[in-house]
């Protein structure tokens, strides 16, 4: 992995050469107040709240009976967007798409009323997948006193809390098919965003104070992803770790190098690891990854050729695929969107294909730090969740397998406490579940949540029909419960009428 510091190249192409001057425009207009202390923010500060892993101060009491109607504080119409309120003071911030400008909301807190937006207006939005992807689904960050916020179709932007441009990043479009929702995270003194896509994938680490690149990391053997980092503090040291094609690597904050790479990762993930004391837990999969009777293999390309490259270029155009899965994966085979499948295309993912296997697992730091596959504890299979990420409380370790399925392993050996019980809402799960109160609540695309209690036997305590699909990931913050639908966000609990 190549990685430029950026006291040896400010930027990466045209694009980058340009978004630095548009930096410095920012800074030099005093929008350039510093930050906050990441380690000091109080609420719901980022993806899956304030330790990245889904769980809820000790302290949080949202409630268990809630719905449409009932201990509800408010609902307000929001723009259609898939990323997750953020809670930060008595200002809630998220982003959204209305009318082709992406947009950045804050509201109040205590009543729902929107304080401000801004929006941008890319020159073109990136490829969404039609009914599961979203121009506006990276969930915000902030540390305190600055919001940090990425459109796959624009780049980066950052904001006071009142709203207050700071500075803006352009970036090359996102290519994925699906569109990007890899969520920014504060780490130190840098803001770091996963770009991994098909062709070009790379992370990048800007400076909150100014927006400058202080590095940038190459990924060219990882191909689209959509989880996002962490950081993982353990032994004296904070590694950022990324998700990515097979492989989980742990990257120096400081200036991009890496520290580690352990495999066991899907083809795609779409799940963000959960950092634990000196343990790193990670549950991925994607179609064709499992070791079954529906695991999918590439031939050799000699031999595809021979058979389907009907005007002997070389190559193979998306009509000469063959049919099945590699038509079906055209634009994740074609890394450079021209429209073929070369040689280095084709044997590139034949060999993540061969080598990919689903699975969860956990991953303990050795005495001295040092990170490596046999620090590897154990290993499960079953019940893996697609999207939606695991959860680890109280020595127990949670997924939610597309379907409306958990399992709850002991975090400690992988030993099944209970193994895929059935919900009440089945179809596919792709906000990721959240712990507060000793339950846990999931939410399916259908837009039912379910609440379950947490602990080693199975038992669902309620399910809560919310009228339209849901793609954000519920927040538990104090003794409210935020839900974001496709048209609305639901707070409930604290000053609800009963």
């Amino acid at each position: 992995m190549g990685f430029h510091l950026a006291g040896r190249t400010c930027g990466h192409g045209l694009v980058e050469a340009f978004a630095g001057l548009l930096c410095m425009a920012s800074t030099a207009s005093g929008a350039d107040a510093p930050g906050g202390r990441p380690d000091a923010v109080k609420g719901w500060p980022g993806f899956r709240g304030p330790g990245r892993n889904g769980v809820a101060p000790a302290d949080s009491r949202p409630p268990e009976r809630f719905g449409p109607g009932t201990n509800e504080a408010w609902n307000v119409p929001v723009p259609t967007g898939h990323s997750s309120p953020v809670v930060v003071g008595d200002r809630i911030l998220l982003t959204g798409l209305e009318g082709g400008d992406l947009l950045t909301l804050a509201l109040d807190a205590v009543t729902g009323r929107e304080l401000w937006r801004r929006g941008v207006r890319p020159a073109r939005l990136e490829e969404v997948h039609r009914t599961l992807g979203s121009p506006a689904s990276a969930t915000v960050a902030t540390d305190g006193a600055a919001v940090y916020v990425h459109f796959g179709s624009f780049g980066m932007i950052s904001y006071t809390l009142d709203g207050a441009e700071r500075w803006r990043r352009p970036m090359a479009i996102t290519e994925t098919e699906y569109g990007a929702s890899a969520s920014p995270l504060v780490v130190g003194d840098v803001v770091v965003q996963l770009l991994d896509q098909d062709a070009g994938s790379h992370v990048v680490a800007l400076r909150r104070l100014d927006g400058s690149v202080a590095w940038r990391a190459e990924r060219p053997e990882m191909r689209r992803g959509f989880g996002s980092p962490v950081a993982w503090t353990h032994h004296g040291r904070t590694d950022v770790v990324l998700p990515g094609t097979i492989f989980m690597v742990g990257l120096d904050p400081v200036d991009g190098s890496e520290r580690w790479r352990v495999d066991g990762l899907a083809r795609i993930t779409c799940t963000t690891p959960v950092a634990v004391g000196d343990t790193l837990y990670s549950a991925s999969w994607t179609t064709g990854g499992d070791r079954a009777a529906d695991r999918i293999e590439l031939s050799g390309f000699d031999e595809i050729v021979r058979a389907n490259d009907r005007d002997g270029d070389g190559r193979l155009s998306y009509e000469e695929l063959p049919a099945g899965a590699a038509r079906e994966r055209r634009k994740h085979l074609d890394g450079n969107r021209d429209g073929h499948v070369d040689r280095p295309e084709w044997e590139s993912m034949a060999a993540i294909f061969a080598r990919v296997e689903n699975q969860a697992w956990a991953l303990r730091a050795g005495r001295d730090g040092t990170v490596t596959t046999a620090g590897v504890r154990w290993r499960y299979k079953r019940g893996l969740p697609y999207v939606a990420s695991p959860l680890v409380h109280d020595g127990l370790f949670y997924m939610v397998k597309n379907g409306g399925f958990l399992t709850c392993l002991d975090a400690g050996n992988g030993e099944v406490r209970y193994r895929e019980e059935r919900l009440p809402a089945g179809g596919d799960y792709y906000a990721s579940p959240v712990l507060a109160g000793g339950r846990i609540y999931m939410a399916s695309q259908g837009g039912v949540v379910t609440v379950a209690k947490a602990g080693p036997r199975f038992e669902v305590l309620g399910r809560v029909d919310m009228g339209e699909p849901i793609h954000a990931s519920p927040v538990a913050e104090g003794d409210r419960l935020y839900v974001r639908t496709t048209g609305r966000l639901h707070a409930f609990g604290a000053g609800a009428a009963r």
